[in-house]
């Protein structure tokens, strides 16, 4: 086997910015985008909370679709969110992505 080397953090953390599902309280997702923007701007998390989307569909009106580049650290902050219900550990696909937004 070759030897284990290090990876170069940089390339580690592109490769791992993922989409996850987040579920907030019944009817009040744009008060948790209120307080996540805030919560962003105020903790300097713009490269932790790579970007935000809010699937259109009334099915998905107490969920919004998070891109992190590290999972523990934004359920970490997420808690501290208003509203804020769950995050789903596991990564969604970005067919699933687009498909929940109308997109393709």
């Amino acid at each position: 086997m070759p030897p284990i080397e290090p990876i170069d953090s940089t390339a580690s953390e592109q490769s791992l910015e993922n989409w996850y599902l987040v579920t907030v309280r019944s009817k009040k997702r744009e008060v948790f985008l209120k307080f996540l923007n805030l919560a962003i701007s105020q903790n300097q998390l713009q490269d932790l909370v790579i970007e935000i989307k809010s699937p259109q569909d009334a099915v998905y009106q107490d969920i919004v679709l998070l891109k992190t580049s590290n999972f523990k650290n934004a359920y970490i902050q997420l808690k501290k969110v208003e509203c804020f219900q769950n995050i789903e550990r596991k990564p969604l696909a970005l067919t699933q992505v687009n498909r929940m937004l109308g997109i393709g």
